[in-house]
C-alpha cells in the first residue's frame, strides 16, 4: 500500500487480491477495527459442544492451565472487541452489496457465538475471564480517547476513498498514519 508502515510490503504478490496479503497487514486491520478476526475465528465451532463434551471442555478449563490459558487468552481478545465500532467501518466503508453485507452481519453474529461458547466453558457471566478487572480498569480509561479514533479513522478512509484531489489525499494519509498511531497505543497493541 501507499502507507508504507510495515517492514514489508502489504502483498506477497503487489498485483494479487486479498489472498496474496501477508499475515501481519490482515491482523493489523481486523485489530484496528476492534473485530480482532483472526484471533478467535473458529473457536467458536472447536467449542460448540453439548453434554458430555461440553463437561469435558468445562473439565479441561479447570484442571489443564495450558486448556485454560488459551482459553483466557481467547476471552481476553474477545473484551477488546467492539461490536459498535466494528459496524461503523462496515456502515462508512464497505459497497452496500447483499454480499459484502450479509458477511459483515455473519462475522459480528460469529463472534457473539464465540462469547456465548467461551462463556460456557468457563462457567462465567463474564467473557473477560481473570484479566477483567484491569482490563475493565484499563478500557474505562482507554476507550473514551480511542473510540472517537476508530470513528474519525473511519471517516478519514472514506474520504481517502473518494478523493481525486492529490493533496488533498496526503493530508488525509497523513491523518491515517496518526489515527493508526492513536489507536494503536490506545489499545496498546497492533495486532
Amino acid at each position: 500500500g501507499t502507507l508504507n508502515i510495515g517492514s514489508r510490503p502489504a502483498k506477497r504478490n503487489p498485483k494479487g487480491g486479498i489472498e496474496s496479503l501477508r499475515a501481519i497487514p490482515w491482523t493489523f486491520a481486523w485489530t484496528q477495527t476492534r473485530t480482532h478476526l483472526s484471533a478467535w475465528l473458529g473457536v467458536a465451532d472447536a467449542l460448540n459442544v453439548d453434554g458430555a463434551d461440553l463437561e469435558g471442555l468445562q473439565d479441561m478449563y479447570k484442571n489443564w492451565p495450558w486448556f485454560r490459558e488459551i482459553i483466557d487468552l481467547v476471552a481476553m481478545v474477545l473484551s477488546k472487541t467492539d461490536f459498535s465500532i466494528s459496524q461503523n467501518y462496515d456502515d462508512q466503508l464497505v459497497d452496500k452489496t447483499e454480499e459484502l453485507t450479509s458477511l459483515g452481519k455473519e462475522v459480528r453474529e460469529r463472534l457473539v457465538n464465540t462469547r456465548k461458547s467461551v462463556l460456557k466453558v468457563t462457567e462465567s457471566t463474564d467473557v473477560a475471564g481473570p484479566h477483567v478487572a484491569l482490563l475493565r480498569a484499563s478500557s474505562k480509561i482507554r476507550n473514551p480517547y480511542v473510540d472517537p479514533i476508530n470513528i474519525i479513522q473511519a471517516e478519514i478512509l472514506k474520504r481517502f476513498r473518494a478523493s481525486s484531489d492529490e493533496v488533498e489525499k496526503e493530508i488525509l494519509q497523513d491523518a491515517l498514519r496518526v489515527s493508526i498511531g492513536g489507536i494503536s497505543q490506545g489499545l496498546r497493541n497492533s495486532g
